[in-house]
């Protein structure tokens, strides 16, 4: 399971996509150099619950609300040796 919370996440398009739609997907990626181009990142993707309760025990100034994923299917690009 990923876990996402955050400050005022009620307020977020984040968290009103979730309310409507439960297929959700949480993308990082960075730009590691850009002579030579390198970038890495991770996708993951699976079906998502906004929850409303005991999402300030994910981290210290987190409010509440939170989003839990339950990844389907997990990527990533640019992990290997050098990155």
């Amino acid at each position: 399971m990923l876990r996402v919370g955050g400050h005022n996440l009620t307020r977020s398009k984040k968290f009103r996509d979730v309310l409507a739609n439960p297929h959700a997907a949480f993308v990082v990626d960075d730009l590691v150099s850009t002579n030579p181009w390198r970038v890495r990142g991770i996708e993951i993707r699976g079906e998502a619950q906004a929850l409303t309760e005991g999402g300030e025990a994910l981290s210290p100034g987190f409010g509440s609300a939170w989003i839990e994923i339950k990844p389907d299917s997990i990527s990533s690009w640019g992990l290997g040796n050098g990155s």
